[in-house]
């Protein structure tokens, strides 16, 4: 039994060690994928401005340069799958970072609210979990609560109920 618990252990070892650095991999073949981006719009801005002179003559090396820089880049949906795979965690534990902290606002008597408001509010900032894998990009952008928060100070402003 023992002899199973140490080669359980291994295990789990390298499996930890392997998913680390499968996340090294995908981090630096998407910092890979950008820098190719930004060298490919470089040159297209270049050769727009006219600083850029695309040769003419079939045979010239620079030309084959600037073809492979301006081709489309090869897809990595291994790469891409991964990414979102840690964007959606890291998501989730920012929700969960979230939750905590307002509870333990009110907790602490900063929030002057119901325990019934409180509760309902964690809930729903802990089941947004459970959407967020299927959620568009925009959906994460902070500019909707930044309008609202927005129109409640000007109400407030005016006077308007707290």
């Amino acid at each position: 039994m023992e002899k199973l618990s140490i080669e359980l252990d291994t295990a789990k070892q390298r499996i930890a060690e392997l998913e680390g650095n499968r996340a090294a991999l995908a981090a630096e073949n998407a910092r890979l994928k950008a820098i190719c981006e930004d060298r490919r719009t470089f040159i297209m801005n270049g050769v727009q401005l006219g600083f850029i002179k695309v040769p003419t003559v079939e045979i010239d090396p620079a030309l084959e340069t600037i073809r492979i820089a301006l081709s489309p880049q090869k897809t990595t949906p291994a790469t891409d799958t991964f990414l979102d795979e840690v964007k959606t965690e890291a998501r989730k534990e920012g929700a969960y970072f979230v939750a905590n902290r307002m509870l333990a606002a009110w907790e602490a008597g900063f929030i002057d609210d119901t325990a019934k408001n409180a509760a309902d509010i964690a809930r729903m900032i802990l089941t947004s979990t459970e959407f967020m894998a299927n959620a568009r990009e925009g959906d994460f952008d902070r500019s909707f609560s930044d309008g609202v928060l927005e129109d409640i100070a000007e109400q407030l402003r005016k006077g308007g109920s707290q």
